[in-house]
C-alpha cells in the first residue's frame, strides 16, 4: 500500500537506501543530505509499506518562490506513478507559491523528463551543457 506524507518522518537508513538504490550515486555525505533534508521547507515522502520509495523537496523564500531540490523515485518502482504523485502532491501543497523552479545539473534532460514537466505547467527556462533550469509560474491572488 503507497502511502503519500509531508511529514519528514524518516531515518537516516531510509534516505540511504533511496538515494543509493540507483546506480547513480547522487551524494556522498549522507547525513549532510538528511539534515537538509529535515530542513527543507516542503519535503513530501512515498512509501510503500515501510519503504521510502520517493522524495521531492524544496526550500525558498516562504511565500512567492520555491526551489525544488530534488525528486528522486526508488530505482525499483520505474512505472509506478511515483513521480506524478509526488508532484502533484508537492503543487496541492505549495498551492500559494507564486513561482516553483527546478534547477539541476544533470537530471530532467531526457526528452521523457522534459515533455513531463511541461505536461505538470513546467516552462525549460534555459539549458546549458551544465545547468537546466524550468519555472512554474502560477498567479496567486493574495
Amino acid at each position: 500500500m503507497v502511502i503519500i506524507s509531508n511529514e519528514k518522518n524518516m531515518s537516516r537508513d531510509d534516505v540511504v537506501e533511496l538515494y543509493t538504490s540507483g546506480d547513480e550515486e547522487l551524494y556522498t555525505d549522507y547525513d549532510e543530505l538528511y539534515q537538509s533534508i529535515l530542513g527543507s521547507d516542503y519535503c513530501i515522502t512515498v512509501r510503500d509499506e515501510n519503504r521510502l520509495v520517493g522524495i521531492i523537496r524544496s526550500n525558498g523564500d516562504g511565500n512567492m518562490n520555491q526551489y525544488i531540490a530534488e525528486i528522486v523515485m526508488h530505482a525499483g518502482y520505474p512505472t509506478h506513478g511515483i513521480g506524478s504523485k509526488l508532484l502533484d502532491t508537492y503543487l496541492n501543497e505549495t498551492a500559494d507559491v507564486s513561482k516553483i523552479y527546478i534547477l539541476s545539473h544533470t537530471h530532467y534532460r531526457t526528452s521523457f523528463a522534459k515533455t513531463w514537466l511541461q505536461y505538470k505547467g513546467f516552462k525549460l527556462l534555459a539549458e546549458t551543457e551544465s545547468i537546466i533550469l524550468y519555472l512554474l509560474d502560477r498567479e496567486i491572488k493574495y
